[in-house]
């Protein structure tokens, strides 16, 4: 698929000058240095950029269905090619682990809400009391970048809708979102691994998937808890403190 290679500079320097400083992979980074994850499992490979960031004694697992890796990793590392269902489907976390349990994961994988909830609830059956999820973008740029059939090489998808659903129908869980560039950082918390999905929360997916444009332009302020794009803000969440 073809997209403007103008187009595609513009989105990147409005992305830029929205969300100053470090960008998502960094902050991913503070993850694996303060939280020093025994396991880390990430859905949406690619390149491998963000997946090297795991570093030793972490065991880091990566499901793809076409990564196109270029790095070396730094610890043990599995990738898989295959979509996260099928994963899910076919494989259990002690394979690679050792333990049926993840302490951080990273879902980036398929830009569509309805795939980002499946994998987190997915995710959350291997839970352990302090085990966070990261899910990228979740501040979406503008309607075009945010379509669910994708228009143009920067895209987010509908991923935004992941916070409206999570606040309406998990409110247990611990949400906060990082304004790093170049759309956003969800952390997730407060998991609880005995959750099944419910009924009324798989009538309420299919609603979310339809959800407009217009509800995140007129709604977002009042579902989008978010801090700075600040190590401290950051460690402060991870502490359960609040950050001044």
């Amino acid at each position: 698929m073809n997209f403007d290679p103008r187009e595609a500079v513009l989105h990147n320097v409005v992305a830029s000058m929205r969300f100053p400083g470090p960008n998502y992979c960094e902050v991913l980074q503070w993850l694996h240095q303060d939280l020093r994850p025994k396991s880390y499992f990430e859905i949406g490979v690619f390149r491998g950029r963000s997946l090297m960031l795991a570093m030793p004694p972490t065991i880091a697992v990566g499901i793809d269905p076409c990564p196109e890796v270029e790095n070396r990793w730094n610890t043990t590392t599995h990738v898989l090619t295959m979509p996260s269902s099928e994963f899910f489907a076919q494989h259990t976390l002690s394979e690679f682990f050792g333990a049926d349990g993840f302490s951080l994961a990273f879902v980036d994988g398929l830009h569509r809400f309805e795939q980002a909830i499946d994998d987190i609830f997915n995710l959350e059956v291997y839970a352990q009391p302090e085990s966070v999820i990261a899910v990228h973008d979740t501040i979406p740029l503008n309607q075009r970048t945010a379509a669910r059939d994708r228009r143009s090489e920067f895209h987010t998808g509908d991923l935004w809708k992941v916070v409206p659903f999570l606040k309406s129908y998990r409110p247990s869980l611990e949400l906060v979102t990082v304004r790093t560039g170049p759309s956003g950082l969800t952390l997730i918390r407060g998991l609880d691994p005995s959750h099944t999905r419910s009924d009324e929360e798989t009538a309420a997916i299919g609603r979310f998937r339809e959800l407009p444009w217009d509800y995140y332009k007129q709604h977002h302020n009042e579902f989008l808890e978010t801090i700075p794009n600040d190590r401290g803000a950051v460690v402060s969440w991870l502490c359960g403190r609040t950050y001044d």
